[in-house]
């Protein structure tokens, strides 16, 4: 048995959300994705001495098709319906620069996302590095229009989405004012993804230039996963238990060989136990928010970055 069953093999969205096929537009994009549905707000109302008054400055999110109820918002609040949150990029459907490939609701519908593929490969240190675009829409006043840019190593399935200074990673319009009007600026972080992509391989040549000894590893991983006397011996053993998964992902794993004892060996293993390492929670929700999570921009891969950058 290998010393890394831990880690998943599969992607971060293997086992939910729906496939996207040959998709010919953004509604069948949609329909295919099942979010060819909309909402409205509705003024709330409360039960009070038996009597129905209206709470005010507050409304009800409620679903068109089942009148399901999806979140209390203040009167503020901007609907974003899913026809219109991402329709800007029906032109980047039709001439082929993305292909949408699968998506969902999530969270009971509060939360809508799709993910696409930009159709360009690119190469980052000879590895075959694939670019996603991944949306995410929410219809319960918790979160924000995004759009993220996720780069994906082909090798491992694993995320490596930097924080990088003169390339963001991700764009988010929040539900207020005019939030039709702002998202049509997110087509500059679509247009923009080579930038993105080349961005990201200068940094990837400079890390992978930055030599790293075992004892610097073995402190950067306990850094990351600290260990405090004040901690119960359960959680203690976890830790423990983290730091030597890491250590075997960055010693053991094929794929990460052949860049030698560099930085971006340690950040590439940090993403890969990140994105894929086997938790005791594997339920579908649990994934679908580790999903999300780590298309945002994983903390701590982020904080892994900047450890290597301060050598």
């Amino acid at each position: 048995m290998s010393n890394l069953d831990f880690l998943e093999k599969e992607k971060l969205h293997t086992g939910f959300g729906n496939k996207i096929v040959n998709a010919n537009g953004y509604e069948d994009v949609l329909h295919q994705a099942g979010l060819d549905w909309t909402v409205n707000t509705h003024p709330a109302y409360a039960m009070v001495n038996g009597k129905m008054i209206e709470v005010p400055n507050t409304n009800v999110v409620i679903r068109d098709q089942d009148s399901k109820t999806l979140g209390v918002v203040s009167d503020k609040y901007k609907i974003v319906n899913n026809i219109d949150a991402f329709n800007f990029t029906e032109s980047l459907i039709t001439n082929g620069s993305v292909e949408f490939i699968r998506g969902g609701s999530y969270k009971g519908g509060k939360a809508t996302w799709l993910e696409a593929k930009v159709t360009t490969d690119y190469n980052i240190l000879g590895d075959k590095t694939e670019c996603y675009l991944i949306f995410r829409n929410s219809h319960d006043g918790t979160g924000s229009v995004i759009c993220m840019i996720v780069p994906t190593r082909v090798a491992c399935s694993n995320a490596l989405n930097l924080a990088l200074k003169n390339a963001p990673r991700h764009w988010r319009c929040v539900h207020s004012g005019n939030p039709l009007e702002r998202i049509e600026t997110a087509r500059e972080i679509l247009l923009g993804g080579t930038k993105y992509m080349d961005a990201l391989n200068t940094e990837a040549e400079k890390l992978n230039k930055i030599t790293l000894s075992d004892t610097i590893i073995t402190q950067f991983t306990n850094r990351l996963f600290p260990i405090t006397e004040d901690m119960s011996d359960r959680t203690k053993e976890t830790r423990d238990l983290y730091r030597s998964q890491l250590l075997q992902v960055y010693k053991d794993k094929d794929d990460l060989q052949d860049f030698g004892d560099t930085g971006y060996r340690f950040i590439s293993a940090v993403a890969d136990y990140v994105d894929h390492v086997n938790g005791k929670r594997n339920t579908k929700t649990a994934t679908e928010n580790r999903f999300m999570h780590v298309s945002y921009g994983s903390t701590l891969v982020d904080q892994a970055h900047k450890m290597v950058l301060a050598v």
